[in-house]
C-alpha cells in the first residue's frame, strides 16, 4: 500500500493513496506525483492552508463522514470547503447546525444593521456652501430632527416630550370631575338647553358629566399651547426639511401630520360645540376625533432616534413576523373550534350563550387567560370544553412567545457586542489623527522659538547660533 505525505501549513500528514481515491472528485482525491503541489525534493504534498482544520478533511477520507470543528467560523470552514473541492451534500447532519449558523448570524447582523443605522436627511456640503439662507435652514433641521446633533438639540428633544406628557395629563384631567365645574347655561336659548337635556341619557355619569360640567379654562389653556407648540414645530420641521418628498416617508412625520390636523379639527369644533353636539351624528364625529387625541403619545416613539433598543425591538418584531401570523392563525381557528364546542355543550342551557359570537367572546377571553366571567359555561359538558380551551391557550400563546424573546434577546447581545467593537473603532480612529488646533499651536511654539533664536543672534552676534537656526 503507498503512503504518501502531506504538508499542510508546515504539519505533516501521513496516509495512502488508497484512503485518499475513496473521494475521487476532490481535491486531494485527484494527487498525482504531476500535481503542481509535489515536491520533487522532499517527495511531498505542500498546501499552504490551516493544518487544524485538516485533521477533520483527512477523517473524512477514512471514515466518509465530514464533521467540523465547532470552534471555526462558517466563513473559514466555507473556504476550507471550497479549496479542498467538497460539497455541502458531504457534510454529516450533526454538523449542519455549525454550518448555517454563519448564514444565521450574517442575515442576523445584516438585519440589525438596517434597522439600528439612521439614515438622517441633511443637506449636502455643496448646497451650504452656496447659500447663508440653507446653511440656517440646515442648523434649524438639525435642532428639530436630530437631538445628538448638538446640545440645544438635546435640549429642545427633552422639551418636546415634556409637552407630549403635559398634553396628554391635561386630556386624561378633563375627563374627571375634579378638573370641571358647572357649565354656564346663562348664554343659551331654552330651546337648545331643552334639546340637550332631553338627548342626554341621565343614567349615564359620562354623558350627565359632559352635559352639566366643563374643562377650567386653566387647562384648557394649557392643552391649546400644547397643540400651538406641535403646530409650530411641524411646519418648521417640514419647511426646513432637506427633501419635502422623502420627509412623509417616515411614519412619524407622517402621523405627526395626521395627528395635528385631528387636534385643528376638534378646536373648530370646540369653538362652536353646541352647533356640532346639536345632531347625533356630530357628536359621534366629535368623539371619534376627540379620542383620537390619545393616539398623541406614539410621539414617544421619537426616541427611537436616540436608543438603539427601541429600534432592536422593532426588528425583532419585523423578525418574528411569520411567528406571529401563525400565532393569529392558530389562535383563530382554536377560538372558533372551541366556540362551536361549548355553544352546544351548552345548547340545552338557556342562560348562557345566545349565539356562537358570544361563544367566540368566551372563547378568546378563556385562551387569554383573561376571564372577565361575563360568559362562562354551567353544564359539565361545557366546563370541560372550557378546562380544555384553556389548557390550548397557555400553549398556543407561548410558544411564539418564546421565539420572539429568543430573536430579540439574539439581536440585543449582537448589538451591544456591534456598539462595543463601533466604539473602540471610533476611539482608534481618534488617537490615529491629528487635530489642526494641535498642529497650529505647534506651529506657533516653532515659529516662537524661531524668534527668540533670532534675537538672540541679533544680541550675540554669535556664528554658532546662526548656524543652528539655519539648521
Amino acid at each position: 500500500m503507498e503512503r504518501v505525505m502531506l504538508n499542510v501549513g508546515g504539519r505533516m500528514f501521513e496516509t495512502t493513496y488508497a484512503t485518499l481515491h475513496t473521494q475521487p472528485e476532490t481535491r486531494l482525491g485527484k494527487l498525482s506525483m504531476d500535481s503542481n503541489e509535489y515536491c520533487e525534493e522532499t517527495k511531498q504534498f505542500f498546501f499552504d492552508r490551516n493544518p487544524d482544520f485538516f485533521n477533520s478533511l483527512l477523517d473524512f477520507y477514512r471514515t466518509g463522514e465530514l464533521h467540523l470543528p465547532s470552534c471555526y467560523c462558517g466563513a473559514s470552514l466555507r473556504h476550507e470547503l471550497s479549496f479542498w473541492e467538497l460539497q455541502e451534500e458531504d457534510l454529516s447532519e450533526c454538523c449542519l447546525q455549525v454550518y448555517y449558523k454563519y448564514d444565521n448570524d450574517k442575515e442576523t447582523m445584516k438585519t440589525l444593521e438596517a434597522s439600528v443605522s439612521v439614515r438622517d436627511l441633511d443637506y449636502t456640503d455643496k448646497e451650504c456652501a452656496a447659500s447663508t439662507f440653507v446653511c440656517v435652514k440646515r442648523a434649524i433641521w438639525l435642532f428639530l430632527d436630530q437631538p445628538k446633533s448638538s446640545f440645544l438639540a438635546k435640549m429642545f428633544n427633552f422639551l418636546y416630550f415634556f409637552v407630549v406628557v403635559v398634553s396628554i395629563l391635561m386630556f386624561l384631567f378633563g375627563s374627571h370631575p375634579w378638573f370641571r365645574y358647572d357649565r354656564d347655561f346663562s348664554g343659551h336659548d331654552n330651546d337648545t338647553i331643552v334639546y340637550w337635556l332631553a338627548e342626554e341619557n341621565w343614567e349615564n355619569p359620562k354623558e350627565r358629566l359632559a352635559t352639566v360640567t366643563e374643562v377650567y379654562p386653566a387647562l384648557l389653556y394649557i392643552e391649546r399651547t400644547c397643540m400651538f407648540f406641535f403646530t409650530a414645530e411641524l411646519v418648521l420641521h417640514f419647511l426646513t426639511s432637506p427633501n419635502k418628498n422623502r420627509f412623509f416617508g417616515s411614519w412619524m412625520n407622517a402621523f405627526d401630520t395626521v395627528l395635528v390636523i385631528i387636534m385643528l379639527i376638534v378646536f373648530g369644533m370646540e369653538t362652536r360645540l353646541e352647533v356640532v353636539i346639536s345632531s347625533r351624528a356630530g357628536a359621534i364625529a366629535y368623539l371619534l376625533f376627540k379620542s383620537s387625541i390619545i393616539c398623541r403619545l406614539f410621539r414617544l416613539f421619537r426616541l427611537v432616534n436616540q436608543y438603539s433598543a427601541l429600534r432592536i425591538l422593532f426588528a425583532t418584531l419585523r423578525s418574528s413576523l411569520k411567528e406571529l401570523v401563525l400565532l393569529l392563525a392558530l389562535f383563530l381557528m382554536s377560538v372558533t373550534i372551541f366556540a362551536g364546542f361549548v355553544y352546544y355543550a351548552e345548547f340545552e342551557e338557556p342562560t348562557t350563550f345566545p349565539d356562537l359570537f358570544v361563544a367566540i367572546w368566551w372563547a378568546v377571553i378563556t385562551m387569554t387567560t383573561v376571564g372577565y366571567g361575563d360568559q362562562y359555561p354551567k353544564t359539565h359538558a361545557g366546563r370541560a370544553v372550557g378546562v380544555c380551551c384553556a389548557m390550548c391557550g397557555l400553549l398556543i400563546l407561548s410558544m411564539p412567545i418564546a421565539i420572539v424573546a429568543s430573536n430579540f434577546n439574539d439581536f440585543h447581545l449582537r448589538n451591544k457586542d456591534r456598539e462595543r467593537f463601533l466604539l473602540r473603532k471610533q476611539k482608534r480612529t481618534k488617537k490615529s489623527s491629528v487635530s489642526p488646533v494641535s498642529l497650529k499651536k505647534k506651529a506657533c511654539s516653532m515659529a516662537s522659538l524661531v524668534g527668540k533664536i533670532n534675537a538672540t543672534d541679533d544680541d550675540n552676534g554669535g556664528n554658532e547660533l546662526r548656524d543652528f537656526h539655519h539648521t
